[in-house]
């Protein structure tokens, strides 16, 4: 039975009042995650983590250390040494490793405007991260026992007679070639002296997926050695450029 204009009227206010109590609900959720994810700072400190994470937690079971920008779920690390001459000529000594991507994320806290440089460490663990996975056992233990007088054309061939992917060691080599430059420019911006090789290593560690379960610092890194490899000298610019860009 069709309905009368009265009753259409009539339905029209309660039918708009259920819009907007539905739409007034998103906007308290999304400002709710919105201030979850938010950076310390006044507003968020007011209202208190904990009060928002007890909303939050209970629905969507992570924590704000997993979810959020820049979060992963899959937490990929760049490391750098360098064996460091000095310049008057005396004996030479490798260096401590320096985690850059941790150096990134400290510089970068807070900062949603980062610097792109910021990213590259990141990134670049996590294609050689991917890169190694498609490489078999025999290809990793080659890549690990690398010294500087190794020629990227000799590890071609190295890797290629061990089996697997032809197209996975192309990959590979592009990504550790990009490694290697990048290591090189930010050894030469560190250290003093004259940097004769360096090194870079990557680390693979899973986020635990639920909060309250384990802090990600809690988790063993599987780490990946890339062996020694020859300094890349770069052009003046971008020595210049990482100068400023290194802080240290």
């Amino acid at each position: 039975m069709p309905t009368s204009p009265q009753q259409d009227e009539s339905a029209r206010p309660r039918h708009r009042w259920v819009v907007e109590v539905l739409l007034a609900l998103v906007a308290v959720h999304s400002v709710i995650l919105a201030l979850w994810l938010a950076p310390a700072g006044p507003l968020r400190d007011a209202v208190g983590g904990n009060r928002l994470a007890s909303y939050v937690d209970p629905y969507f079971q992570q924590g704000r250390d997993v979810v959020g920008v820049g979060r992963h779920q899959v937490d990929d690390s760049f490391s750098v040494r360098a064996f460091v001459v000095p310049d008057d000529g005396g004996k030479g000594t490798a260096t401590e490793w320096v985690d850059l991507t941790q150096l990134d994320a400290r510089a970068t806290r807070h900062d949603v405007t980062a610097q792109r440089a910021r990213l590259v460490a990141r990134r670049l663990a996590t294609n050689l991260n991917l890169a190694m996975l498609d490489l078999n056992d025999a290809q990793r233990r080659i890549i690990g026992d690398l010294t500087a007088e190794d020629l990227p054309s000799g590890i071609r061939i190295s890797l290629e007679k061990s089996g697997g992917d032809p197209a996975a060691v192309r990959v590979f080599q592009a990504y550790h070639q990009m490694a290697t430059q990048f290591a090189s420019l930010y050894a030469q911006a560190q250290w003093d002296g004259r940097v004769d090789r360096v090194q870079f290593r990557t680390g693979r560690r899973t986020v635990p997926p639920v909060a309250g379960e384990a802090s990600p610092d809690d988790v063993d890194a599987a780490m990946v050695s890339y062996g020694w490899r020859p300094t890349f000298r770069g052009s003046l610019e971008a020595r210049e450029a990482f100068d400023s860009f290194v802080t240290k």
